[in-house]
């Protein structure tokens, strides 16, 4: 459906001066659209090969469109005080459908201007079809199949299997991570607005809460456009577009499961929408069960010993049976002296059975899930009534709740055991040793649980003020509540206690003469399970809520008229209170719950902007390689209460030398103003165990919020051009080429890099190695860390079992640089009764450096595991024939090397649809769709990783064949 400047209503009497040259019908409908001021709806065959005599002089839009379409063989009629349908009176039915499809209002996303249908920015349009043609069972699921999209973060799937860096996605969401730049870096819009954050930062949105069912198309703006919507638009805006004047009722019931069963998913929608003169009313509900989906089945996911698929041996030396370990003072690090012998549960067991040199391992991924379960509700409304025929008003509603449920990784940790302990027996004659431990397959894995509630309110005002000239306002309010918990953790004290480490307490009701001692020198479930329940009885709490709150006032509308048309503007003024409050209780040390205070943020942020598009040339004044140029401008000055003041200008030009060729150009600067938590979140600190090398050492990381950070800023750079060559009817090519420069990143260079924290040069002002056990300052230090209420575990270990102090703190360090280029290639055609679409999308990265402070060198972060890969890509085939539709796509991901250089093979994975919709019957308005995701069930590269999974799941996914069955009826 062709569109051109949707605007505020004119009366019939309204007479304007109209200078359309004669020539193509297309471009004369879109200047009749922009000097008009109203919108006209079109198929856009419609106009394929038509000529008009163009338009001179004063005329009521009535006039001018009837003289426009003058021999053209077209009629039109209006539908709405400033809409119009052009269509051909011989085919009644074309008529009948444009007018099905007519709306009050197009939102486009990369403008703020009416009427302005393109513009210097690249723009990605999935639309309603598409994703049911492609089986898109959520609005995650169609956004991560983009080439431009990276799942590294804000991903469900790569939380738990080594994919995800950040850390940041508490409650297993599902966000956009445009560029590989962050996830909090890609602006996410529903309707042009706003949403509450989710995540344990609250600074990235989760687009599971958006019902699938009611999404009339998802715009990509693939720049940064900070100048247009604000903060956090560096990587590019991801906006929703959700249907709003549905007329009749929909049901839609969807099955999907894995072919062999390992888990499934139920979808069921029902929409209701009434129209009437002047209004409409619409509303929504979805909901969705899938289960989870174990690592037990997918090997590559719960097998942590490699060596099948050709890699290494990833299992820990925490095991069960365990071992005895001791501290290379060389190299900071705790190794296996001594393996604890299988087959004896530790009653009898005598120095001399010890076996030294050897080291028992045990599966750490025993027991996890790959996905998480997930159920979701979700209820939309929405309502437009015109009052007069000035005055619009709007508003709608979406409440949704996500419960999920998952397995984490079984309980291991390092146990120091002494004569206390009536199993204890030392092979050298020590009085205590540390043993590394597994309860894998004793104690249940620790369940993580959670529930998250949103809200999202809007209404809204649009009032012609005539002359072409509107004044827009909305009220906007979106929140997110979350809880998240861990059950089943690790008590440090409790476990202490049922060692014999400590004396009995009388508060904890557990006596371990009573109860029964741990013992740690058996094999396999040696324990009693009084022992192993008081021990496994921590337990985490996690709550938060993020708010935002938004007031916008915009008046837009034609200045002056240029000799290549309108000079049209927009300028205005908004206000936003941003909230993030968060509250953490634990109970993993200690006698009592520790009770964390509220942490409550909040901040006020007034912005003033405006964008204008400037016409040099146009249909009126049209030249040879000037078919049409424009200019477009845009700014926007933000005043933050709590980090200062930035303005982010935004340029670009449109040129059509001929038909057919449009170029574009664009440069702006973007900006992301450190999230709340980012700034005020507590000081804490937590061990872990941590690589170097073939060594681990027991670490403390640091955690907190730092009041200094200033916003990290962005500057971006496209060009390229759409091209629909006159010979070729039907192919449609786009090009763009990008670069962004990122810089002031913030981020914990550490935390994103854990695993190589400890060996990486680039990482030494964050990673300190300590000696406590001969450095009395560094044991001082140690032990001030161990002091504080906030370190969790502060007792499992003594400050001389730490070998390093990881800060993991917040600052401004990184600069990260992408350049590369997206190509989209198209191609509808038909043969006789048959019609064909092709389509070819792909992403590719010349440049991805980064480096991780200031003063390190830039390092390429491009073809490595858990980073963006040189090249994806999807090619797609469509054919239809009547109401079949049958089709199939590839998706490839290129290859690329671990840290060692080791070859990543490429990906490629086939999908076949099908699709059904009888149009006479008794199943007209019914549509059956069948997908078939990884048809030949693809196993993902092997990647050896230190996370003991075979694959990466930042790039790729160990689903397999995947198949849905989908039934569409409209009532």
């Amino acid at each position: 459906m062709a569109v051109a400047a949707p605007a505020a209503a004119q009366t019939k009497e309204a007479v304007r001066r109209y200078a359309i040259a004669a020539g193509p019908l297309d471009d004369g409908l879109r200047a009749f659209g922009l000097q008009s001021g109203q919108q006209l709806l079109y198929p856009p065959a419609l106009t394929a090969g038509r000529r008009t005599a163009g338009v001179q002089g004063d005329h009521s839009a009535h006039a001018a469109l009837e003289r426009l379409l003058a021999e053209t063989g077209l009629a039109f009629r209006r539908t709405r005080p400033n809409t119009w349908v052009v269509f051909d009176p011989s085919t009644r039915a074309q008529a009948d459908a444009a007018e099905a499809v007519v709306i009050d209002e197009v939102i486009v996303t990369g403008t703020l201007l009416r009427g302005a249908v393109d513009g210097p920015s690249p723009v990605v349009v999935v639309s309603r079809d598409r994703l049911d043609r492609e089986g898109r069972a959520t609005v995650a699921e169609a956004l991560a199949a983009l080439p431009q999209n990276f799942g590294g973060t804000a991903n469900e799937a790569a939380i738990g299997n080594g994919g995800d860096r950040t850390g940041s996605n508490a409650n297993y969401a599902n966000g956009v991570n445009l560029r590989g730049l962050g996830s909090d870096a890609t602006l996410v819009l529903v309707n042009g607005r706003r949403i509450a954050g989710t995540g344990s930062k609250g600074d990235f949105a989760d687009v599971s809460s958006i019902p699938t069912a009611a999404v009339e198309r998802i715009d990509i703006l693939l720049d940064g456009a900070s100048a247009l919507y604000g903060a956090d638009a560096v990587g590019g805006v991801v906006n929703i577009v959700l249907r709003d004047d549905y007329d009749g009722a929909e049901t839609r019931a969807r099955y999907g499961a894995a072919s062999d069963g390992a888990f499934s998913d139920v979808q069921f929608a029902q929409t209701f929408g009434r129209k009437w003169s002047g209004g409409n009313l619409m509303a929504v509900y979805e909901h969705q069960d899938r289960d989870a989906l174990p690592a037990s089945e997918r090997p590559r996911a719960g097998e942590a010993d490699l060596r099948r698929f050709g890699g290494s041996d990833r299992r820990l030396n925490y095991s069960n049976p365990g071992n005895i370990m001791v501290f290379d003072p060389v190299t900071g690090a705790y190794r296996s002296a001594f393996a604890i012998p299988a087959g004896q549960d530790g009653t009898a067991l005598r120095p001399g059975d010890f076996l030294p040199g050897q080291e028992n391992r045990t599966n750490q991924r025993d027991g996890v899930n790959v996905l998480p379960r997930q159920k979701r509700h979700i209820v939309y409304l929405t309502a437009q009534q015109d009052l007069g025929d000035r005055l619009t008003v709007s508003g709608d509603a979406r409440w949704a709740q996500r419960r999920y449920e998952t397995q984490s990784s079984p309980i291991t940790t390092l146990l120091t055991v002494n004569r206390g302990n009536p199993y204890f027996v030392s092979p050298t004659g020590a009085a205590s040793h540390m043993i590394g431990y597994s309860f894998a397959g004793q104690l249940p894995n620790p369940t993580q649980s959670g529930e998250v509630e949103t809200l999202s309110t809007t209404f809204g005002a649009d009032l012609d003020l005539g002359r072409s000239w509107r004044l827009s306002g909305y009220v906007a309010y979106g929140r997110e509540e979350s809880l998240f918990e861990t059950q089943g953790s690790l008590q440090s004290t409790y476990l202490r206690e049922a060692l014999g480490a400590i004396a009995d307490n009388p508060i904890t009701g557990y006596n371990a003469s009573r109860d029964g001692f741990l013992n740690p020198f058996g094999a396999g479930a040696a324990n009693p399970s009084a022992a192993l329940a008081f021990i496994s009885s921590g337990w985490n709490r996690l709550w938060s809520e993020s708010g935002v709150a938004t007031a916008n006032l915009m008046l837009d509308g034609e200045l002056f008229q240029l000799p290549g048309g309108p000079l049209k503007l927009a300028v205005g003024a908004a206000f936003r209170r941003e909230t993030f409050d968060r509250k953490v209780d634990t109970f993993t040390s200690g006698t009592a719950p520790t009770l964390g205070a509220l942490s409550q943020s909040e901040r006020d942020v007034a912005a003033a902007y405006a964008e204008a598009r400037i016409p040099l040339f146009g249909s009126a004044n049209a030249r040879p390689g000037l078919r049409r140029l424009e200019l477009s401008l845009a700014a926007r000055f933000e005043d933050y209460a709590d980090v200062g003041q930035t303005t982010s200008p935004k340029v670009g030009v449109v040129w059509e030398p001929i038909e057919g060729a449009l170029l574009r150009a664009n440069y702006g600067r973007s900006f992301r103003a450190p999230a709340l938590r980012e700034i005020n979140d507590a000081a804490t600190a937590s061990p872990s165990i941590l690589p170097r090398g073939s060594q681990q050492i027991l670490s403390m990381i640091l955690y907190g919020g730092n009041p200094d950070l200033e916003p990290e800023t962005a500057d971006t750079f496209t060009i390229g051009g759409d091209f629909r060559p006159a010979g070729v009817e039907g192919l449609r090519i786009s090009v763009n080429v990008f670069r962004t420069d990122f810089e002031n990143r913030i981020g914990q260079p550490a935390l994103e890099n854990i695993l190589t924290a400890l060996t990486d040069q680039a990482l030494t002002p964050f990673a300190r190695l300590i000696d406590p056990r001969t450095n009395a300052q560094d044991r001082a230090d140690m032990q001030a860390i161990l002091d504080l209420p906030t370190t969790n575990l502060r007792d499992l270990f003594p400050a001389t079992d730490y070998g390093a102090i990881i800060d993991a703190r917040y600052v401004n360090t990184a600069s990260v640089q992408v350049q590369g280029a997206d190509l989209t290639v198209g191609y509808d055609f038909d043969v006789g009764s048959n019609a064909f679409d092709v389509l070819t999308s792909l992403t590719w990265l010349d440049r991805f450096e980064a480096r991780a402070t200031p003063t390190s060198a830039a390092e390429s972060q491009l073809d490595r595991p858990n980073y963006p890969v040189s090249l994806r890509s999807r090619t797609s085939l469509s054919w239809t024939r009547g109401p079949l539709t049958l089709g199939g796509a590839v998706d490839y991901l290129s290859d690329y090397q671990d840290l060692s250089g080791r070859r990543i093979g490429s990906w490629t994975t086939m999908d076949l649809q099908g699709r059904w919709s009888p149009v006479a019957g008794p199943l007209a308005g019914t549509t059956f769709s069948l997908v078939v995701k990884n048809l030949f069930d693809r196993d993902p590269p092997l990647y050896d990783a230190p996370e003991g999974v075979a694959y990466d799941a930042a790039n790729a996914n160990v689903v397999g064949r995947y198949i849905s069955l989908q039934l569409t009826r409209s009532w």
